[in-house]
């Protein structure tokens, strides 16, 4: 591990025994519907008893089918105890896209209707929970930044509020802009310029985790209804190729809350381009050490990851029966 890992393995130990035994209460922000990354990251919160999840938002694009899919799994997984609020589909760059329909939306059904508190405005429930909790919250974002961003614009005082926040996002070994990043690059800049711990999963290290066909047959071998739910969205999101396995960009990152030893970090800060002179998205990191004084470092960026540890915590995790039934 290079020194600087060091330092990022040390802060995220620091957190993990800040915390003790207590499950660690997240808020978990999810463009769910579009790959199938964020429905088995949803699933391991669910099924993670090291984690506490405290509310679930959507956003980009149709944000209410995305909170049907939401609702119906955390149905699957018995958790309609926790609140689910539904962002704008509009991003602070831009209008919604136009796209075809998901894949996965096909399981959805007439019975699949949201509850009137589901349509709730995501940023306000953001916002609300952090300020009505008597401890600090970590926010787990897997899609485009915009609620956070229009949180933290909202109500300033949730800094305070939150322990950090562990996002995927960002391409820091790669010279291209990653997609959730380069979707609001606006709202990416207001949230890593915040001053907010920061613990970024990039797309440099998220590709090398893909689900393998040995895994796929666990997961499909377990048999309850929850796991068949899953392999029933992989397999529509494979779209007749079953070859094709999915890459955990959004499983990774939650698996880091509460199993830091996963990923080995660096400590520095990242900038977003958003003036466009080299490339709206780009996330431009400089090392702790290279920053002048006055700056302070609030960000890990994720460098190196244990591979088959993770894809073992992860079906483990999903092949499980509900823990909430």
């Amino acid at each position: 591990m290079t020194r600087f890992g060091c330092v990022g393995a040390l802060f995220l130990l620091s957190v993990t025994i800040a915390h003790g035994q207590r499950p660690i209460p997240i808020i978990f922000d999810t463009d769910i519907g579009s790959d199938i990354d964020d429905a088995l990251a949803l699933a391991v919160a669910l099924q993670s008893p090291e984690l506490d999840v405290r509310a679930v938002t959507t956003v980009s694009d149709d944000t209410v089918g995305r909170s049907r899919l939401a609702w119906k799994e955390l149905g699957l997984y018995g958790r309609r105890d926790i609140p689910l609020a539904t962002g704008a589909p509009e991003t602070l760059v831009g209008p919604a896209l136009t796209q075809r329909v998901p894949p996965q939306f096909q399981v959805l059904t007439e019975q699949d209707v949201l509850p009137p508190a589901a349509r709730r405005r995501a940023a306000d429930l953001i916002v609300d929970t952090l300020m009505d909790s008597p401890q600090k919250l970590t926010l787990v974002p897997v899609g485009p930044l915009t609620n956070i961003a229009l949180a933290l614009k909202m109500e300033p005082r949730i800094k305070e509020k939150i322990e950090r926040i562990v996002l995927m996002g960002g391409a820091f070994g790669l010279l291209r802009p990653e997609y959730n990043i380069q979707r609001d690059y606006i709202a990416a800049s207001i949230v890593f310029g915040s001053g907010v711990p920061i613990t970024a999963i990039g797309l440099d290290v998220t590709l090398r985790c893909k689900l393998e066909g040995a895994d796929l047959e666990r997961l499909r071998a377990a048999g309850n209804e929850a796991s068949r739910f899953l392999v029933r969205l992989i397999e529509l999101w494979q779209d007749r190729q079953p070859d094709r396995y999915p890459v955990l960009h959004d499983p990774l990152a939650m698996a880091v809350v509460f199993r830091a030893g996963l990923v080995e970090t660096q400590l520095g800060r990242v900038e977003v381009e958003t003036a466009g002179t080299v490339g709206n998205g780009l996330t431009l990191f400089t090392p702790a050490h290279q920053l002048p004084k006055d700056v302070t470092a609030s960000t890990l960026i994720a460098r190196q990851v244990n591979v088959r540890g993770f894809l073992d915590l992860l079906v483990e995790r999903l092949a499980a029966p509900p823990r909430g039934r």
